[in-house]
């Protein structure tokens, strides 16, 4: 029986819950390519062999959106990724190294950035 819901819990079903953890705290919130054999990649670095193979089997080759869900954390840490992935973001770093640095979901990020792009092109009121 798996503790994590969706996806999570199709990880955990191939490779148990320590590793689908190790997993989604390291690259939660963003796609992953499932090699289609274990090799030197990613995954296999991370997991080992024998788990690649696992998660081949029940999930297939390709790519998948891993979720973050529990692993983020509370308001206070929300606002501060928040806050540190904008300032990433005006610093020119790619949408992909903000959600992995700041522990948020791709999608988050975008978001924040479509956000940060409003702001930016808003034109000013005259005084």
């Amino acid at each position: 029986m798996t503790q994590l819901p969706g996806i999570a819990g199709e990880i955990e079903d191939a490779i148990g819950l320590e590793l689908t953890a190790k997993l989604l705290r390291a690259r939660g919130g963003t796609e992953v390519n499932i090699p289609t054999r274990p090799g030197p990649n990613y995954v296999t670095e991370l997991l080992g062999a024998d788990a690649t193979q696992r998660l081949i089997d029940v999930m297939g080759a390709g790519r998948i959106v891993l979720p973050c869900g529990h692993m983020r954390g509370r308001d206070a840490e929300r606002i501060a990724r928040r806050d540190k992935a904008m300032a990433m973001l005006a610093a020119g770093r790619s949408l992909r190294e903000v959600a992995l640095q700041c522990d948020l979901h791709l999608r988050t990020v975008e978001r924040y950035n479509a956000e940060r792009d409003r702001t930016i092109d808003q034109p000013k009121l005259p005084l």
